[in-house]
């Protein structure tokens, strides 16, 4: 029988009313209007706030029992984070998006999510750790999901954060083709028709990997600038030629591959059991 006993060396770790959020337990809604009050219920606030980053960031209950609740204390406290629009929060949360071999998919779900909540002042920041190239793909793409939560969120902030898209699209050098697809694909769902010059210019450049947003036309029909494909749609490769024993595995399809992809958390569509994001698609 799998042990679900607190943990009370942790819990003596963090203060009342910090130490309440050890014990709410799961919570599957990512939507923030569906989150509880926090500050209200449970007497949360901005002296609070020091205490809340280090429980967020607090790997030791990232490893806890799964079939525990303090294994979700740090998914309360970084949604705390958010309400209270904890600017001083962004780096530690974005450090901790960067720790090696972290896996976790709230944190990929959710830390977008956050810094929507938090808005204009984690635009820099979010920014910085964007551009950094010493970032690993998928951290990098969840930080541009975060730009796309605060421009969503934040009217005034739209501007700048599509300007930074459309900048990382037009940056030469080594980056991942991947990680410009997630910038064009956060671009889609802004509506950004102003960016698409710099869209249409990367993917000139091949710059795009166009298994996760489409090609240029698909692009193009996605912003309503055209209605049909003018040339055949291209094979979307969903993994290498070859792997797992298999021939070209590749599918024709007339349709942009973005409302049918594979999810990034997804599992692999090779088979493998793992997920695609660290499969098929590394």
């Amino acid at each position: 029988m799998t042990d679900t006993s607190p943990n009370f060396g942790v819990r003596a770790e963090y203060s009342d009313p910090v130490r309440r959020l050890l014990s709410i337990g799961e919570s599957w809604e990512n939507d923030p209007a569906k989150w509880p009050d926090y500050a209200a219920k449970f007497g949360l606030g901005s002296e609070h706030i020091a205490e809340l980053m280090r429980l967020a960031c607090d790997t030791v209950l990232y490893g806890s029992d799964s079939d525990g609740t303090e294994v979700w204390a740090p998914v309360h406290a970084r949604r705390v984070l958010g309400q209270l629009r904890a600017e001083e929060s962004v780096l530690p949360l974005l450090a901790f998006l960067k720790s090696a071999g972290l896996d976790d998919d709230w944190t990929d779900m959710e830390l977008p999510v956050v810094f929507g909540l938090i808005g204009a002042p984690a635009i820099s920041s979010v920014a910085a750790f964007v551009w950094d190239q010493s970032n690993s793909t998928f951290p990098a793409a969840t930080a541009i999901l975060g730009l796309k939560e605060i421009a969503r969120k934040h009217p005034a902030c739209r501007d700048e954060c599509i300007g930074i898209l459309g900048r990382l699209l037009e940056r030469r050098g080594d980056t991942d083709p991947a990680l410009n697809s997630f910038a064009v694909s956060a671009l889609i769902d802004l509506e950004a028709v102003e960016a698409i010059d710099a869209i249409r210019d990367a993917f000139r450049r091949k710059s795009v990997d166009v298994s996760i947003a489409g090609d240029e036309e698909d692009v193009e029909i996605a912003l309503r600038l055209r209605e049909r494909r003018a040339t055949p749609a291209p094979r979307y490769q969903l993994f290498p030629a070859g792997q797992f024993g298999r021939p070209d595995e590749s599918r024709d399809t007339a349709v942009s591959p973005r409302p049918v992809k594979v999810g990034r958390n997804d599992p692999c569509p090779c088979g493998s059991g793992k997920k695609y994001k660290k499969c098929c698609l590394a």
